[in-house]
């Protein structure tokens, strides 16, 4: 706290009362993130050394914003009528600069009119990602010194909306998100774990393995289970005992009924391993008799509220079977559950091995063992793709199949493999190698039948390698071919929309983007297109959706903030930024560097 009233105090040296408002209002936010922000921008403003040539300047839109593509501004001014007494051919140039790369934008033709240098620029020039963070700095010089006398920014940051539309790009720190779509897409689904509970039997006061009792049975219902669910995930045994005088004399007896069970299992399933099984065990206690009560159905409600009455009150486990006893049909109700609590309660949690069951696992470890032989088809190979969410596993299982079989489908899906492993990486060499594959198998399953599916996958291609138009082309074609199938004219016309804001056609975008959305990233594109057109009340909804889909996503509080910035409501766009930043700490820089927050210091 000590640290943020000196930092206030530094802000008001250097900011009029208007900003000193602002500071304050910021301060019982206890944003301190835009404290340190915004104080920034007022300490650089009055850092600035007092401007001598280059105040007579102006430039149009005041600050950069980007059209379509590019920057466009124009440049006007003149030098004081003492700069040509004091320095002989002056000259002026002009620069773009971030702390990424810098562009020189050339000199600027000094022209005398009425005794005055004056001067006039025009400037369009192709925007980049480095320049969203650049100042835009005027640059005076005396003589031909290649020092400059004097400079003056002349605008800070580039005001580029559009370019933050979601394209399937994410910054480190940021949740991947999913590019690319399957040949098997809402076809099959990975496999989920299943937890089979069944109870082997005891004879009373015994703990030895009985094989009759239907302990048979109960083993080969485990079996089949198996059988469909061979991944084992654990096996949780406890040890019941029930609370007839045989069965209370030992306080071990169920926890040596679980020991045996537990030994039993290992040598009924030799794939079970000792470290899957938990073991526990219960003795003097009347929960599982509660529970068995439950489902009793040859007792009255009464009766049974009679008996909950005493299982749940705070006595002693020998008081409780002491008043149990006095209730009515005690005696039925004991000899009927009593020997169902000589039991070991086995709960076994499993799940298909990618997807296959036991004999279609061991066909599929046939497959891909050298010199193996395929007993799969094509259906089981695609099943266990779909169930692994490993993109290495998947990866090899593709290849096999390509192997295996003569369709588009395996190399397609290997492509997509490809293109989300590719995402996984920040290294631009590893990536643009998985791009190349992935371009590669793309073509190559497109030899025989160049489907809309395909063409989806390359557009999706072409926009991870920043080929904006060529992507926008392919997937103009895959729309052609993709009536019928509605999942993925949506998800062609959803990347569309998203290129048509890039290009700067809005309009265009609302009419692709005009379908049932459902993800955080759509629900922002829609939002920035009627942002842009000036449609302030559409573009609020959008971004509120955006924020009910993904409140970790950030975007839609950002894109909230854009637009209380343009209806005045700044209050309002602090508390976005604040929640935006919060939200994905991402969006911090993005904050720190669009020139639409410095208008926030005005109010």
């Amino acid at each position: 706290m000590v640290g943020a009233k000196g930092l206030k105090t530094n802000v008001l040296k250097n900011s009029d009362s208007n900003q000193t408002a602002l500071i304050i209002r910021l301060f019982c936010l206890a944003a301190l993130f835009f404290l340190t922000t915004f104080s920034l921008f007022a300490q650089q403003a009055g850092s600035e050394k007092p401007i001598k040539y280059l105040n007579l300047v102006g430039i149009a839109p005041t600050k950069l914003i980007v059209v379509q593509d590019s920057i466009q501004f124009s440049l006007s001014g003149k030098l004081p009528l003492s700069s040509g007494l004091l320095a002989k051919q002056p000259g002026l140039k002009l620069w773009l600069k971030s702390a990424q790369d810098s562009l020189d934008l050339g000199p600027i033709v000094l022209t005398k009119q009425s005794g005055v240098d004056a001067f006039q620029k025009s400037v369009q020039i192709l925007f980049l990602p480095w320049m969203e963070g650049a100042v835009l700095e005027l640059q005076f010089f005396e003589g031909k010194n290649k020092v400059p006398t004097e400079k003056r920014t002349l605008a800070k940051g580039v005001r580029a909306p559009q370019f933050m539309v979601r394209l399937g790009q994410y910054a480190v720190g940021e949740s991947i998100p999913e590019i690319g779509r399957f040949d098997f897409q809402q076809k099959t689904l990975p496999s989920t774990f299943q937890t089979k509970t069944v109870y082997f039997q005891f004879a009373p006061g015994k703990s030895d393995w009985n094989s009759g009792l239907g302990n048979e049975d109960v083993r080969k219902q485990l079996a089949d289970f198996l059988n469909q669910n061979p991944e084992i995930v654990s096996v949780a045994l406890t040890g019941l005992q029930s609370p007839e005088q045989a069965e209370g004399r030992n306080s071990q007896l169920g926890y040596r009924r679980a020991e045996v069970i537990g030994q039993k299992l290992l040598s009924f399933f030799p794939e079970l391993d000792l470290e899957q099984i938990k073991t526990q065990s219960r003795w003097n206690n009347w929960f599982d008799f509660r529970i068995l009560l439950a489902d009793y159905e040859d007792l009255s409600e009464a009766t049974k509220e009679s008996y909950y009455k005493v299982l749940l009150s705070e006595e002693s486990f020998l008081e409780k079977g002491m008043r149990l006893k006095s209730l009515p049909d005690f005696d039925r109700v004991a000899a009927r559950l009593f020997p169902k609590l000589r039991t070991v309660k086995v709960e076994f949690t499993a799940k298909p091995y990618l997807g296959l069951n036991r004999e279609q696992r061991n066909r599929l470890q046939e497959s891909i063992r050298t010199g193996g032989v395929n007993r799969l088809s094509y259906a089981e190979w695609e099943r266990a793709a779909a169930a692994s969410q490993d993109l290495e596993v998947q990866a090899s299982l593709f290849a096999s199949m390509a192997k295996w079989y003569d369709r588009p489908g395996p190399l397609l899906n290997l492509a997509v493999v490809r293109m989300r492993q590719s995402q996984q990486l920040q290294d631009l060499g590893s990536r643009e190698v998985l791009w190349t594959e992935a371009a590669r198998l793309l073509v190559a399953a497109s030899q025989s039948n160049p489907s809309a599916l395909i063409l989806f996958n390359q557009g999706q291609l072409k926009v991870l390698q920043g080929e904006y138009w060529e992507a926008y082309k392919v997937l103009s074609e895959a729309s052609t071919l993709a009536k019928g199938d509605e999942s993925l004219a949506t998800a062609i016309d959803l990347l569309r929309g998203a290129l048509d804001i890039r290009r700067g056609d809005y309009k265009l975008s609302l009419l692709r983007l005009n379908r049932p959305l459902q993800k955080a990233e759509d629900f922002f594109n829609k939002g920035i297109a009627h942002f842009l057109l000036g449609d302030y009340l559409n573009a609020s909804a959008a971004f509120e959706s955006s924020v009910m889909q993904n409140r970790e996503l950030g975007y839609g509080y950002y894109g909230l903030a854009l637009v209380s910035l343009e209806l005045g409501q700044f209050e309002s766009a602090l508390l976005y930024l604040e929640k935006a930043s919060i939200a994905n700490p991402v969006l911090r820089e993005k904050i720190r560097i669009d020139p639409s927050i410095e208008s926030l210091l005005t109010f």
